[in-house]
Order: structure tokens, then sequence, then C-alpha cells
């Protein structure tokens, strides 16, 4: 089962008011959708986690007249879930219609960021993954960041690895690289992975980077 990485870029006029609010303001950090409900009616109900300023994000949410009601509760200083009803437009149909298809399901979350971005996973078949990034508007420009087979396990902690580096992390625990005391050594790593000690090594280094960055990340949301 394949699923892609994809990242959205889309230009102002396209974007949801609140996502506008992530790109101008820096009171808000974070706008992350965790579920949502999209059925044949004219309203959609979803669930955001918000890190910043929430009397900012609020008071925006007050001055866009589609959304009809929300619901705010307080995780902890920094972090919100936000949970709301919004009219459905035109504009989130030419954005979201193409993944609305047999074949895919949009896996959460659904990562709205600055300069217009949205980064999402999809899951599916090859063939309806490719007509739903072939039917986006041609005015919204697509990045394919990872491909691959999908592992639902690697949702709940993925720092971004490329295949080579986790092939090289991967080597390092079989060899005993980071028992204690020390057992494998980079050269068998890279004997492992068919590469110069030189490039395993820094395959290990941008992996531990990677991966350390990414704990953090987690740590200060949950």
């Amino acid at each position: 089962m394949k699923y892609l990485r994809l990242e959205l870029r889309y230009p102002p006029d396209l974007m949801h008011p609140m996502h506008r609010l992530v790109d101008e303001s820096d009171a808000v950090e974070r706008d992350v959708l965790l579920q949502g409900t999209v059925l044949d009616e004219t309203e959609d109900t979803f669930l955001f986690y918000v890190e910043g300023d929430i009397d900012v994000y609020t008071d925006a949410l007050r001055a866009v007249d589609r959304i009809r009601e929300f619901e705010v509760t307080r995780i902890d200083d920094d972090g919100y879930y936000v949970f709301l009803t919004q009219r459905r437009d035109a504009v989130d149909e030419a954005m979201f219609d193409p993944f609305q298809r047999t074949g895919i399901v949009v896996v959460p979350p659904v990562d709205f960021r600055p300069s217009g971005t949205v980064r999402l996973t999809l899951i599916g078949e090859r063939g309806p993954l490719g007509d739903a990034l072939a039917d986006l508007p041609d005015r919204i420009e697509s990045d394919v960041l990872r491909i691959g087979e999908y592992d639902w396990r690697q949702d709940l902690f993925d720092p971004g690895l490329t295949d080579r580096q986790f092939d090289a992390l991967a080597a390092a625990v079989e060899s005993g690289y980071y028992e204690h005391p020390r057992s494998g050594t980079v050269e068998e790593v890279a004997e492992r992975i068919d590469a110069a000690p030189s490039t395993a090594s820094e395959h290990l280094r941008k992996a531990e980077s990677a991966m350390m960055s990414a704990f953090i990340e987690l740590r200060d949301v949950a």
C-alpha cells in the first residue's frame, strides 16, 4: 500500500482565512487539522490543534463568516484543541475534492504552515493517487516529499529519514554501534549498507540530528 507525503502551496487568494493568519501573524505557531467530518452536506466539522496566542486565534475565527461555531479546550500554556463547524465554499471544494475519491485516504494530521504551505499524507493505489495530483487546480503547486510503503506506526514518530539514513541506523543498531559499551563500528555499518565509512558516518549524523529534532518537537507538543 503506497503512501505519499505531500506538500501543497496555495496562493494567498486560495488560502483559508485561518491559514492566512498562520502565514501573517507571529502569534500562532502551529495550526494542525487532527480530524474532520466531511459529508454530503453544506457544513463540515473539524478538530484542530493550535499552538500560540489563543485570543488572537479566536478573534480571527469570529471574523470568518462561514465558521458557524467553535469550542476551545486548553491543553497547556500554549496548546489548545479547537472544535469547529464551518460552511463549505467553492474554494474548499476545489482544493479537497481531488482527494475525495475511491482508492485514496487522507491520513491526518494535516499541517498548515507559513508561506501558504500544507503538508499531508495520502495512502492508496498508484492510479488514484496520480489522478488526484493531476486534478489539483493549476494554481496550487505540489511537491511529493516522500513515497513508499505505508506503515501506520511511522506516524507515531516520523523524523522524515531518507531510505539510506534509515538503512544506516538499522545497520548501526544491528551491529551494536549504539550498545554500551559500543561493540559495532562505523566501518561495520558502512559494510552492511555498501558505502564508504565517511558516507555511512554522514548518514548516521544526519539521521541522529533528524531524530533528536523530531523527538524534541514531539515532546513539546505532548
